[in-house]
């Protein structure tokens, strides 16, 4: 009877925010678990999940194997909107469940908060979970990267019989392979996406998890991610069982690679830019092999796959493309500057910093972030910083160099300011945005230029 109520209060509550144009993606699952703290044991009982957590990568990821369940031919649901709580993903079940709390569909893509997973781990019936990696994130909420990891390491712990993918190139990620009893399948990027790679600077895994030591590395891909080996304990990376072999080449759209997934090597195609994205891609192809997914069909998800909501999202404005890519922290903020330093044609950029709870409010690691060659390149044609902490970013800038004069600055989150700057460029337009400011932003682009809302 609790199930029935909880299921009922939240479609109840669901309808009523949707009449109000608002996205009901956590209120409802509050509101149902007030009712039953557990339910989502009950709703996980007669579907496949497939659970994604990690720092970096996660909805990119659920929407790759949202892809690869389509092809394939499933029915699936996938908490879309990126409410990553217990809150946003017990609606999400119960919204694609019966009145009486039966999945309709075969399969569930949930993507996960890494501390929320903890929670989450408890109640929910998982059969493969896949780990992106660990990386440093808002420090005043998720702590220095062990905290993270031990989360994630304590939540696998809950579901035994879970398949668990690990990325073998991330000496943190990896580490639990020594701890957890699940059936584990690796994935990887044997080789440098550049050959002239140098160690970072700045690393979040440059000492042994087990001993201390100093990790000494074959090859950097980037952040703490390559080929690691402690000399002292011998913890090292693995041949993965899903692996990268060689780059063939990196676009700003796609990469080809040749991939060798269980022995089966091949040229692949992977229908979206970025060297983060080509991991996102291989593990993807693990956790789908993992819930029995055929290797024809994983390779044509890859090939086929479009960007998530808010990461590589393209928009069309009089003939050219406004691109918008989420950062949240210093690694993934280093990567997309190192994915547009990759970009030939003229292009405008657009930062954007807000410092909100979601985001973090210690906004220092914006120091950390490695911003490479992109603002001498002169393809970069125009500058512009705006959010909350607009003039923080743009003294950020100042200090790689850039003139003031090249830095412009939209103020109070002026998001039609925005959109009128980015249409009338006539070029393409890359806005890089941290997370409350994508989710401010993206409606008022979305409505002017034409889209879904988030939740869709």
């Amino acid at each position: 009877m609790r199930v029935f109520i909880s299921c009922l209060v939240c479609r109840l509550v669901t309808f009523i925010l949707h009449k109000m144009g608002r996205g009901a993606t956590t209120l409802p699952g509050r509101v149902a678990l007030k009712v039953k703290r557990n339910v989502l044991s009950d709703l996980s009982k007669n579907v496949k999940v497939i659970i994604v957590t990690g720092t970096n990568g996660k909805t990119t990821s659920c929407r790759i194997i949202e892809e690869g369940l389509k092809t394939a031919g499933k029915t699936y649901f996938i908490n879309k909107s990126g409410a990553n709580l217990i809150t946003g993903i017990t609606a999400s079940f119960i919204m694609n469940s019966t009145i009486t709390g039966k999945a309709k569909k075969e399969y569930a893509i949930v993507e996960c908060d890494e501390n929320a997973f903890k929670e989450v781990s408890r109640y929910i019936r998982a059969d493969v979970v896949l780990a992106t990696n660990v990386f440093r994130d808002q420090l005043d909420r998720y702590g220095e990267v062990t905290h993270t990891l031990n989360a994630i390491k304590q939540s696998v712990m809950n579901l035994p019989k879970a398949t668990v993918c690990l990325n073998a190139d991330c000496s943190l990620t990896y580490s639990m392979s020594r701890e957890i009893p699940n059936k584990i399948v690796t994935y990887g990027v044997n080789v440098p996406f550049d050959e002239n790679a140098k160690e970072p600077e700045i690393s979040d895994a440059k000492y042994c998890i087990f001993c201390k030591h100093e990790y000494k590395y074959s090859y950097h891909t980037y952040g703490h991610l390559g080929g690691f080996k402690c000399s002292n304990c011998g913890y090292e990376r693995v041949k993965p069982d899903f692996a990268v072999t060689s780059v063939e080449e990196l676009k700003p759209n796609s990469s080809l690679v040749v991939t060798d997934f269980n022995g089966e090597k091949n040229l692949t195609k992977i229908n979206i830019g970025g060297a983060y994205n080509v991991y996102n891609a291989v593990g993807c192809a693990s956790a789908l092999y993992a819930l029995g997914i055929d290797m024809k069909t994983i390779y044509k998800a890859l090939e086929n796959f479009n960007g998530a909501f808010g990461r590589m999202e393209q928009f069309e404005a009089n003939g050219n493309k406004i691109n918008v890519i989420l950062v949240k922290n210093p690694a993934g903020f280093s990567q997309t500057m190192s994915y547009l330093s990759s970009i030939k044609d003229d292009f405008t950029l657009i930062m954007s910093l807000n410092d909100n709870a979601a985001d973090g409010r210690d906004i220092s690691w914006i120091w950390d972030v490695d911003f490479g060659s992109v603002f001498s390149k002169s393809n970069v044609k125009d500058i512009y910083v705006t959010g909350k902490r607009c003039y923080d970013l743009a003294v950020r800038v100042k200090y790689e160099g850039v003139g003031e004069n090249r830095i412009k600055i939209i103020e109070n989150e002026d998001y039609n300011k925005l959109v009128d700057v980015a249409v009338s460029q006539g070029r393409d337009v890359y806005i890089v945005p941290t997370y409350t400011s994508m989710m401010t932003m993206r409606p008022v682009i979305a409505k002017r230029l034409g889209g879904k809302e988030f939740w869709e």
